[in-house]
């Protein structure tokens, strides 16, 4: 049986789907098969940032219609052996993704579900940015998760600029973690290239961190405050301010 993990946000813009293909990616990588379930019912943004536009063949709103098995919806990275997709593009009802999810179980070692088919995950994670308005969504959402039965609820912190944090600009990622009273499990830098479509290596190695927290293997989040100290780290905080 797969472990699958809800991962959302109340608010848009936190970045779920980057950090649900972020996770994916490197479990994949670990050896873990892994399928991300792309929530997006109207651009399909996962499959776009993950490197495969347009490839897929079946959708869950076919499999909705009865044209295809759950397993014809997937699609093989192919970049990364042991991960798959499966867009809901097109999709009208989320109780077809939730089945679809239930027939795959037995195929994949993890499920990652971008903001779809809640009810059949066994925990979640909530991504939130460093700022205020994310942060109180984040509250928002752990309620409601915990309303919906789900317990193991966890966080990423998202866009964490550790310039900001030394300028007192915004709180650290284990601050926020404890004013929510949710265990850390990531810490993603702020990574101003991921709109253009690149993936810088200390992005990478985040997400490689979050992968082994999430699988048990070690217990470890990005420093983002390193890069920010002495003089070199006193230039970057000042371009940054520019930015």
């Amino acid at each position: 049986m797969a472990v699958k993990i809800y991962m959302t946000n109340l608010k848009g813009g936190t970045g779920v789907t980057t950090c649900c293909i972020g996770l994916g990616l490197a479990l994949a990588m670990t050896g873990e098969r892994t399928l991300i379930v792309d929530g997006d019912r109207y651009a399909a943004n996962a499959l776009s940032i993950c490197g495969c536009p347009n490839m897929q063949f079946y959708t869950l709103a076919d499999y909705e219609k009865g044209a295809c098995r759950a397993k014809q919806t997937l699609i093989p990275h192919h970049r990364a052996a042991n991960l798959s997709l499966s867009s809901s593009l097109g999709l009208s009802d989320e109780k077809f993704a939730e089945a679809a999810v239930e027939e795959l179980d037995g195929l994949f070692d993890y499920i990652l579900l971008d903001n779809i088919a809640k009810k059949k995950c066994n925990s979640a994670v909530i991504v939130t940015e460093p700022h205020i308005p994310s942060v109180k969504s984040a509250d928002a959402c752990k309620a409601m998760l915990t309303d919906s039965g789900i317990k193991n609820v966890s966080l990423f912190v998202n866009k964490l600029n550790g310039g900001q944090i030394i300028n007192g600009d915004v709180m650290t990622a284990q601050e926020i973690a404890a004013l929510l009273r949710l265990p850390l499990k990531a810490v993603i830098p702020e990574d101003l290239s991921l709109p253009l479509g690149k993936w810088k290596k200390t992005t990478l190695k985040a997400f490689k961190a979050a992968a082994e927290t999430i699988t048990g293997k070690k217990e470890y989040v990005c420093n983002v405050l390193k890069p920010y100290f002495g003089f070199n780290g006193f230039i970057k905080r000042k371009v940054r301010d520019r930015l």
